[in-house]
């Protein structure tokens, strides 16, 4: 009897060393972002779902993701200094432009008014398997010390008011309209008359609800999720710029993994991309249907109406992207990446 006590107390302190050596082992990654928890409610929080699921149960557990949703971690300048301090190892949400204006100015290319013609020539040119897309995010972690996992190709965004229809860049003129802290989206609103707000995510409906600005541009999925429509009355399809939310981890923290923990988190992140897309696409679709229903005015321009937006917008743009990158030469490059993208799909 004694015997099989000596016995059982022996497995149980085996059994309790082998479960905080386990335990010491594994790896914690912090990830926050501004959707909400619900994996159904915003291609975001689904797509970060899927990446806790799969990075999980691929590295057995060694790796595991705690998710902060809804914000709990602050707003998006507040979650990027944070990765970029080691406070989290990463987060999403974070617009490219925000990154331009503070951290890798390079981003600003992205933010050429009417870069992309359509979402498909975006994930053509920036999914995590393409060669600029690893050029750049190879060249950011450097020099930064944050290193891009993925772009959330969430829609092309639209304008959208309280005041009026807008068709050409003269409707825009006296308009305050909210932007993100985005320079280049900045004065592309300025280019055309109206005033740009910066105003952040988490409080935006109430700006809106209140009059603190006119109007907004986002995609179709976020204008429905925001229910943008009980505050704004006209949509406008225009398209100017495709939302590119950068989802970054801290490169110190990454790169002192396995290399199998950096290999399970790059593969997590490529289905995380593709589930954020197809999701965000199915918001697109069906969004605008919704949208109409519930009583917004949405107009459509015609070509000719956005060859005005484009030449009004570009003219004051790209200028100012030129004298704000690093490597002015990642202009023509994204340029050139565009048109081998829509030629490919002719």
């Amino acid at each position: 009897m004694k015997k099989l006590l000596v016995v059982l107390v022996l497995s149980l302190v085996l059994l309790f060393n082998v479960a905080s050596v386990m335990a010491a082992d594994q790896v914690v990654m912090k990830l926050g972002y501004a959707e909400t928890a619900d994996p159904y409610g915003h291609p975001t929080s689904a797509a970060l779902n899927v990446f806790k699921s799969y990075v999980e149960n691929i590295t057995s557990g060694q790796l595991k993701v705690e998710l902060y949703p809804a914000g709990q971690l602050g707003d998006a300048n507040s979650m990027l200094e944070q990765v970029k301090r080691g406070v989290i190892q990463s987060c999403a949400s974070i617009p490219s432009g925000m990154i331009a204006g503070k951290y890798y100015n390079n981003f600003n290319i992205f933010d050429i008014p009417y870069l992309f013609p359509n979402n498909v020539v975006a994930w053509n040119v920036l999914n995590t398997r393409t060669d600029f897309f690893k050029d750049i995010s190879e060249d950011m972690a450097s020099k930064t010390g944050i290193r891009p996992l993925g772009f959330f190709i969430e829609g092309q965004r639209h304008f959208t008011n309280s005041v009026r229809e807008i068709r050409s860049p003269e409707d825009l003129k006296g308009l305050k309209i909210r932007t993100m802290e985005v320079p280049a989206h900045m004065e592309m609103v300025k280019a055309m008359g109206a005033s740009p707000t910066p105003v952040s995510w988490l409080e935006l409906y109430s700006a809106l609800q209140t009059g603190v600005v006119d109007g907004q541009e986002n995609p179709i999925g976020n204008i429905l999720y925001l229910k943008g429509y009980e505050v704004q009355k006209y949509l406008t399809l225009d398209g100017h710029v495709t939302l590119l939310n950068t989802w970054v981890i801290n490169e110190k923290w990454f790169a002192k993994q396995s290399p199998q923990i950096q290999a399970a988190i790059l593969e997590a992140a490529q289905i995380a991309t593709l589930t954020n897309r197809g999701m965000a696409e199915l918001n697109d679709t069906v969004g605008l249907s919704e949208l109409k229903a519930k009583g917004m005015q949405v107009y459509s321009p015609t070509p000719e109406e956005l060859n005005q937006f484009q030449k009004v917008t570009q003219e004051a743009v790209i200028p100012y992207i030129k004298e704000n990158v690093d490597d002015a030469s990642l202009i023509d490059r994204i340029q050139e990446e565009v048109n081998k993208a829509v030629e490919e799909l002719k």
